[in-house]
């Protein structure tokens, strides 16, 4: 029987009667966003809908929003984590991210400050590793599945198993699946019991150098996230780090660096009916930050003519329909996670996406290198006190992230 797949159903005409999101958060003191936009999200963002089906071209109109944070990256450096007023310019990031979370919850961020050669030394790593032999990879497999830590084989993880409501209720399952995704994948978590190839010489070191950086980055974008919110800006810290001793930041959260390889197809090979490189989902936990496959001709960092490689990241739109992201040159996909949606009560959307094969006939795999983020295991993840009111009560029940994920994670390695 063919797979069932997620399904993001917008309203009917008579469901948006009535419905209208709050003046409180559609006009909250210095972030103000068009209503229109917001109700959008509100009304739809709870409607993982276990359909019959999904559209398989890219389509639809709505490519996801550039944003330049620079603004905002000065401005908290210059003070406003000190309790400093922010400038318009920063204001207007705010502004502009709420907006693109709520209409698709994925945005484009330039102006991040992460060092070019920071992104070559890690995706020269990655590859890598990744070129190594089947039987030095396995070394690196601790057998605990492809979130925890180390290497998993192609044909482990089936990502559209876990789709679900934001809240992991009315869980899709394996059964009803997708064919296994068609990635290889290597995960880090900054710990001591990571386990590294001894075979790559300063892998270690590059690894963990990026990891730095992604976790400052995503320190960056959760404080951007509360001033959209109208929280204080380090409303989300204690939930995700503590800084120790001589200013390093430390993920007290779950975060997680997981490159990723799809590799190409053998001369000759037919995919399975319905495969795909990785499938349909929400991600499970808090933002994600992701470096797509750039470019095949040249650095992955290039200012102009990229060349991606084909069978990329998809996003669906509210009405059914998929849009391609290609990558944006010196971009980070950003995207939120279920707990995202239940903690902002569906203003922000955790949106449904996918990585698509490529075009017969192509022989190109791809990379890509994703930090997924998550608070830590004993935060209680409930409605905001901006994102819920007396005419607008909690959509979903309070969650911890641990018994969230291992939801997800049990039904994708099934």
């Amino acid at each position: 029987s063919s797979p069932i797949l997620l399904e993001h159903r917008a309203p009917s005409v008579s469901a948006q009667v009535g419905r209208r999101p709050s003046a409180a958060l559609a006009q909250t003191g210095r972030v103000r966003i068009d209503a229109r936009i917001l109700g959008a999200a509100a009304m739809t963002g709870a409607e993982h809908a276990q359909g019959p089906g999904a559209p398989e071209a890219a389509g639809g109109a709505g490519a996801l929003q550039v944003i330049d944070i620079s603004p905002f990256l000065v401005a908290e450096v210059a003070g406003a984590v000190a309790g400093g007023a922010l400038p318009e310019a920063a204001l207007e990031v705010a502004r502009r991210w709420r907006e693109a979370f709520a209409a698709h919850g994925f945005a484009q961020v330039v102006g991040h400050g992460v060092p070019d050669a920071t992104i070559e030394a890690a995706y020269a790593a990655a590859k890598r590793f990744f070129s190594l032999p089947a039987a030095e990879k396995q070394r690196s497999d601790l057998g605990f599945g492809y979130v925890a830590r180390g290497y998993t084989k192609m044909g482990v993880e089936r990502v559209s198993a876990t789709g679900s409501r934001p809240d992991g209720s009315e869980m899709l399952g394996a059964q009803r699946a997708r064919p296994p995704d068609r990635l290889e994948s290597f995960v880090v978590r900054n710990r001591s019991a990571d386990e590294m190839p001894e075979c790559l010489d300063g892998f270690r070191e590059t690894v963990f150098g990026y990891y730095d950086q992604m976790a400052r980055l995503l320190r960056s974008i959760l404080r951007l996230t509360a001033c959209s919110l109208e929280l204080p800006i380090c409303y989300f810290d204690d939930k995700h780090f503590r800084e120790e001793a001589g200013g390093a930041l430390h993920c007290s959260g779950d975060c997680a660096l997981k490159f990723a390889h799809y590799p190409r197809l053998a001369d000759g090979e037919e995919p399975p009916a319905g495969q795909l490189r990785l499938g349909e989902h929400t991600d499970y936990n808090g933002f994600t930050l992701l470096w797509q496959d750039h470019n095949t001709c040249g650095p992955q960092t290039a200012k102009s003519d990229l060349k991606p490689p084909l069978g990329g990241l998809q996003v669906r739109l509210l009405d059914g329909a998929w849009i391609d992201c290609p990558p944006v040159p010196g971009a980070f996909v950003v995207n939120a996670g279920d707990l995202i949606q239940v903690w902002t009560n569906d203003v922000f959307l955790s949106n449904v996406h996918r990585v698509v094969m490529p075009p017969p006939g192509d022989s190109s795999d791809r990379l890509s290198l994703g930090f997924f983020s998550g608070p830590g295991p004993d935060v209680v993840v409930e409605a905001l006190p901006t994102c819920r009111g007396p005419d607008r009560p909690p959509r979903y029940p309070p969650v911890t992230p641990d018994e969230h994920v291992a939801k997800k994670v049990a039904e994708s390695n099934k």
